[in-house]
Order: C-alpha cells, then structure tokens, then sequence
C-alpha cells in the first residue's frame, strides 16, 4: 500500500498558533499532547521563498530554508518534521528534531523503519500497547496521503 505523508508533529498550541499565523489548515490532534500539521505541496510553497533550493539526501521536501524554519519554530517548544514514501512496502522515511532552535536529531532518512521512530521517541512519545511502536501509538499509519489528514475533526 502507498504511504505518503508529509509534516510537522509538536505540541498541539504550539503548531495551531504556528498554522494560523501562516495562514493553514489546523493541525490535527494526535495522543500524548501532540498534534500533527500535515504539509502538502502548497503549504511548503506558503512557508518557503521559491525557487526552493535541492532537498536534503534521502528527503523530497527537506531542505535549508524549510530547517530554518523548523529551527525558528522549535524556540516555542520541540518540533519534528517527516517524511514518508512508500508504496508496496518499499521504500523511505525520514525525520528532523529541533529543540530550541537546535537540531536534537537527524535529519536522518532510511529505507529501513526507525527514523521516525527515534525521532518521536525524543520528543517524548511513549508507545502504549497494543500498538507496536510510536508511530502507532499517535496512528500516524492509519490515513496514508498527506491530504487525508486535512479537515480532520480533532478528537
């Protein structure tokens, strides 16, 4: 199946003040406190000066003025971006931790599951049973596009 899912995961008032100043959709909560901001094509342009530079290896979106803006963004509180990308269970994740407006983790990208993992590991979610890791815990699998995580009712 194809997962395709770009965005931001921090503490839900840090990222709704966040997407409302830029002008997007709401975030979506998620467990433990956190929420997700779901970032399509068009939210990126929002965000970035255009012509944007290459991305960062492994990564499609990730590059110096989007981890600026994360670092800008994490002096609020942690703030993690992702990536996913498969389709039939191949191919890759990645993941960037700011904190304070320093890089805590990453960005590190992998054909392998962990990235993402490691990095909401740091910034503090704790798997609960019965799901098998972080990312089940906050059901970041259970919509599998970017765009399916908008207009979302929050919980």
């Amino acid at each position: 199946m194809t997962h395709i899912v770009t965005g931001f995961i921090a503490l839900t008032d840090l990222l709704s003040d966040f997407s409302k100043r830029q002008g997007l959709a709401p975030p979506v909560t998620l467990s433990q406190g956190l929420a997700l901001l779901p970032t399509r094509d068009g939210d990126l342009d929002a965000l970035l000066p255009l012509p944007l530079p290459g991305s960062t290896d492994g990564f499609v979106y990730l590059c110096d003025p989007l981890l600026a803006v994360l670092a800008e963004l994490s002096r609020g509180g942690r703030v993690m971006y992702f990536e996913t990308d498969y389709f039939g269970g191949a191919g890759t994740q990645g993941a960037v931790l700011f904190d304070d407006g320093r890089l805590a983790y990453g960005p590190c990208s992998s054909e392998r599951i962990g990235p993402i993992n490691e990095a909401l590991a740091l910034l503090g979610v704790t798997v609960q049973a019965p799901a098998r890791d972080a990312f089940d815990t906050l059901g970041l699998g259970s919509r599998r596009r970017t765009e399916d995580w908008i207009d979302i009712d929050p919980e």
